[in-house]
């Protein structure tokens, strides 16, 4: 029997709701071919033998699959793509276009239309899609160490195999979209997906030491994004309660021998490193600050999560050793200390994995800062050894032949698993390539000490675009999960941090900001929504999609208005100063505030709870009305309780203490004097189903406390509508930051209630 071929060229043809994909190039007549024929409405498809068809049609590189909307299906084909690398005789290539086909009238209905912009920038290779590869023959979601595996295990059934039927789920970026056309037994149409980064160095050029003869040979980069809690900067963090870890990319570094004749005919080296959010429940929801606040759920709730993720990698990669490069001091110190715990106790018990895993912690910004580069040194020391233990995968391209395997692997992260993640990945891949140079017999003998000469000092025109290919692919990672390029990127291209390299990293700290409180949420619904971490329903939770202007212009007034007020009273003089704020100034600001938050942020609070969690335009009722404000600009986010179980978790009633452990950002950007610390007190320690209400303005606060709750546990829901619409106009007369802080807790209790989001949901 012979392997299966996949249909590298396609037409694609609908009338009415039904679409037929054929092979391109037939004519009719020809006799009966293979047709993938889709019901566009029912989303019903079956592989059948059809004749030729002819008529308008849509020409295809591949079908990445059929995704469900409110009423019917959208097909999606990739259109164009070019050439960036070669494997094992295959090319391997970028998606340059794709284009989502549906039936006639399915962009008629407004939920159609939502879910329709929000797959066509899922698979916009100018927008969400960035990054994505696919090979016919080739399978990018597979190391090569796994691949050989898999051929030793069962070589007739490899061979037999495309590969979509053998794609590793966790990295087959369009899985859920091809899933029903798999069932179908589309394989030959269908492509398999990664999202990440593939970029291939040919024709560079080693010596032998003893013979000085030239050996040329073929660099290759490929970083594969797991679809498993996938997603954006802000939006994605920590773990979900599988212990799967955002911002999870494995990045495999390829050598290859390309001489036709002597000794190193055929050989080949990979060598694997991974990177991945810090395994706990922890959050950073937008919130307007430029550092979010950071809420980590209790030890207890952390530790399955934690020993689950290093588990499913030891089982993965044979054994594990954890680099935190995070500050070891303020929030990021916390979670820190967090995860250093939970690694601890786990080593010490007698778990499956427990000891084949190592956490080290290595303060970055505290070693390397102000151009101290050269303490990575510090960093190389702790894990030379193990590093060596780990090696690399050997292989022999000609024969098949396996000279030996990785045995580990090297997981880093920062607080993003972006910037510093990005300049430690290149330290080590350096060390593999020249560990792998000196296997071959190209590393020369060093001339300053014993031993093997370093890349830079044997080859500087390798390590020159070795650096370039690897900031490359930093900047492509971090532009998938943040926006931007790489921070630090200037030092990774040229090894030196320059005044030019700290400008450029201070505009994408900028844009950063701007994208993760305004846009990423749109952009965070669409990778949910390919990646099936959201299916449609009957009635869609998504509300209005304001524009940010609204509240970037309240955010600016207030600015300017606080940078006012602020000096009118250093104008005034210190006791004046003081006077004021005893007296409460400020509540022109507090008001700007909760009007924006009020004017842009409501219908999306309402949508998210609806479903079950908290989405970003639910951020007024996490942190108060900043958060509320920059939600509104960014998306709807539906369903954080099914995309994101933290939510959930976090927000349930047994972790009410670990979500009152940070003052809404509100208190704390608004804390002028001891009342408002006492205030922030207050409201860590109260429960959360006894969230303080409304007091009346001018009124003694804690009267006014009780007569709120008392007025509400028999109202309404149209009444406690009606309280909450007054939250917004109490800040603005109350002339008391405490009032401000109760009424933002009062905001809270009303959100949690079921009665008035179904009220405000009608």
């Amino acid at each position: 029997m012979e392997p299966l071929e996949p249909f590298t060229c396609m037409k694609v043809y609908i009338e009415g709701s039904h679409a037929a994909v054929q092979p391109h190039g037939l004519r009719k007549g020809s006799g009966l071919v293979d047709t993938l024929s889709i019901d566009l409405d029912s989303g019903s498809s079956q592989v059948v033998p059809s004749q030729p068809q002819t008529g308008r049609s849509v020409d295809a590189l591949g079908v990445m699959g059929l995704c469900k909307l409110q009423t019917g299906y959208a097909l999606v084909v990739v259109t164009a793509a070019k050439q960036v690398a070669t494997l094992k005789n295959e090319p391997v290539y970028e998606v340059a276009g794709c284009q989502v086909l549906t039936a006639p009238g399915a962009w008629s209905s407004r939920g159609n239309r939502q879910l329709l912009i929000l797959l066509n920038d899922a698979v916009n290779p100018e927008g969400t899609g960035r990054g994505l590869h696919f090979s016919y023959s080739y399978d990018l979601t597979l190391t090569s160490q796994h691949a050989a595996a898999m051929e030793a295990a069962d070589p007739q059934a490899f061979e037999m195999q495309l590969p979509v039927a053998r794609a590793d789920p966790r990295f087959f970026w369009n899985r859920a979209a091809a899933q029903p056309l798999l069932a179908a037994n589309a394989h030959r149409f269908v492509v398999s997906c990664i999202l990440g980064f593939v970029q291939q160095l040919k024709g560079l050029e080693f010596q032998e030491p003893r013979s000085q003869r030239t050996v040329k040979a073929t660099l290759t980069l490929i970083a594969r994004r797991s679809t498993a809690r996938a997603g954006t900067r802000q939006w994605r963090r920590g773990a979900d309660t599988q212990g799967n870890v955002a911002n999870y990319v494995e990045t495999e570094q390829l050598l290859s021998i390309d001489d036709k004749d002597g000794p190193l005919v055929g050989a080949a080296a990979s060598y694997i490193i991974t990177r991945g959010s810090i395994p706990l429940l922890w959050t950073q929801l937008p919130n307007l600050k430029y550092k979010p606040t950071t809420i980590i759920a209790p030890a207890e709730m952390n530790t399955p999560v934690h020993d689950s993720h290093i588990q499913a990698m030891v089982e993965q990669y044979k054994g594990v050793v954890a680099v935190n490069l995070v500050n070891q001091h303020k929030t990021e110190g916390k979670l820190e200390a967090a995860f250093r715990e939970q690694s601890a106790r786990f080593c010490t018990s007698n778990k499956p994995g427990s000891k084949a895993y190592r956490y080290l912690a290595f303060d970055f910004h505290a070693e390397c800062s102000k151009q101290r580069y050269h303490n990575l040194s510090k960093l190389w020391d702790q894990v030379a050894e193990e590093f060596a233990a780990m090696g690399f995968h050997q292989w022999n391209t000609q024969t098949g032949k396996v000279m030996k395997n990785q045995n580990g692997v090297m997981r880093i992260n920062c607080i993003d698993c972006l910037d510093r993640t990005n300049v430690v990945q290149g330290v080590f891949a350096r060390k593999s390539l020249e560990a792998v140079l000196d296997t071959f017999g190209l590393m020369p003998a060093s001339r300053y000490g014993s031993g093997p000469a370093t890349l830079p000092e044997a080859y500087p025109r390798v390590e020159s675009i070795f650096k370039v290919l690897w900031a490359d692919h930093g900047d492509m990672v971090s532009t998938q999960y943040a926006g931007t390029g790489a921070m630090k990127s200037g030092f990774t291209r040229t090894g030196k941090r320059t005044t030019g390299g700290a400008i450029d990293d201070g505009v994408k700290a900028v844009t950063r900001y701007y994208l993760n409180n305004y846009q990423d949420g749109k952009k965070q619904d669409a990778i949910d929504f390919l990646t099936g971490s959201f299916t449609p329903a009957d009635k869609l939770p998504l509300g209005p999609q304001p524009s940010p202007m609204l509240p970037m212009l309240l955010s600016l007034a207030a600015m300017a208005v606080g940078g006012y007020n602020l000096g009118q009273v250093l104008q005034q003089g210190p006791i004046a100063a003081a006077a004021s704020a005893e007296a409460g100034q400020g509540g022109l600001l507090s008001a700007l505030l909760l009007g924006g938050a009020a004017l842009s942020g409501g219908s999306g609070a309402a949508a998210a709870a609806a479903t079950g969690g908290m989405s970003s335009n639910a951020g007024a009722a996490f942190g108060g009305a900043a958060a509320g404000a920059a939600a509104a600009g960014s998306s709807s986010l539906w369903m954080q309780a099914a995309a994101s179980p933290l939510v959930v978790d976090l927000t349930s009633a047994s972790a009410s203490a670990a979500v009152y452990s940070a003052a809404p950002p509100c208190c704390t950007a608004l804390a002028a004097g001891p009342g408002d610390v006492d205030a922030r007190a207050a409201l860590r320690q109260a429960p959360r189903q006894q969230a303080p209400a409304v007091p009346p303005a001018g009124g003694d606060c804690e009267q006014g406390c009780s007569q709120a709750q008392a007025a509400m546990s028999t109202s309404s829901s149209e009444q406690q509508q009606a309280w909450e619409v007054t939250l917004s106009t109490r800040a603005a007369m109350s002339g008391n930051k405490l009032h401000l802080c109760h009424q933002l807790a009062g905001t809270v209790s009303l959100l949690n209630s079921k009665d008035a989001f179904k009220h405000k949901q009608q």
